[in-house]
């Protein structure tokens, strides 16, 4: 059965509550069907699209519906799929993801390498993730861009008094992900998704960002 967990959300504005969240977590393994359909329609579906944005936020052993072998189909769909961009934001396993664009914040990169290395080394987790690119966000003070190439620190705009920073790297993924398709530039995308990010900070709970919104900003 899965736990449900209430958290009681205080404005730090106003000192008010906001309206409650209900998370479900299913803490069991996924059942084998289920998990052979979810890869059946992720490989379905894939060549009909452009980008795969791949939420692994379950913090639990089992990890939810991204599973050892769903990690292993989007593998052969990165491999088989060259034009493809799998964007993966996973806070407690993206070192088990391999041929994807991997998006972890400072301290889930950080704590990947010592997982996966024994020490802190952004160039050689993404050598052992066979990543194209990985991008480190540091919050309000940017991202750090590891290719082949080498790194390349993105600066972003700091933001006073941000209203509710709730949903910001998800924006930040969103948003970087589309630019990275389009211009194939990793610093490019990372400078979009900040200001996309940017933009939903400043609104209560987890906001969005509309095309109008990002061209006026």
């Amino acid at each position: 059965m899965p736990t449900f967990t209430y958290t009681k959300l205080i404005n730090k504005q106003t000192g008010e509550e906001d309206l409650p969240r209900v998370d479900f977590v299913y803490t069991n393994p996924l059942p084998q069907a289920v998990e052979h359909e979810l890869i059946v329609r992720l490989e379905r579906a894939a060549p009909l699209h452009d980008i795969i944005l791949v939420s692994d936020q379950a913090e639990t052993a089992q990890g939810g519906v991204v599973t050892p072998g769903v990690r292993d189909a989007l593998t052969r769909l990165a491999v088989q799929n060259p034009g493809l961009l799998i964007w993966v934001d996973s806070r407690l396993r993206p070192e088990h993801f391999r041929h994807t664009v991997v998006k972890p914040n400072q301290q889930e990169a950080e704590a990947a390498s010592m997982r996966a290395l024994g020490r802190i080394d952004y160039a050689a987790l993404r050598q052992h993730m066979e990543s194209p690119c990985l991008i480190v966000t540091h919050g309000e003070k940017g991202a750090l861009i590891v290719t082949e190439a080498g790194e390349r620190w993105v600066e972003s705009t700091p933001i006073p008094n941000p209203v509710d920073i709730c949903g910001a790297g998800d924006s930040f993924s969103a948003g970087a992900a589309m630019a990275l398709k389009v211009s194939g530039d990793p610093v490019a995308a990372a400078k979009f998704g900040n200001r996309v990010a940017g933009i939903t900070i400043m609104k209560k709970g987890t906001g969005t960002a509309s095309p109008a919104e990002v061209l006026s900003s």
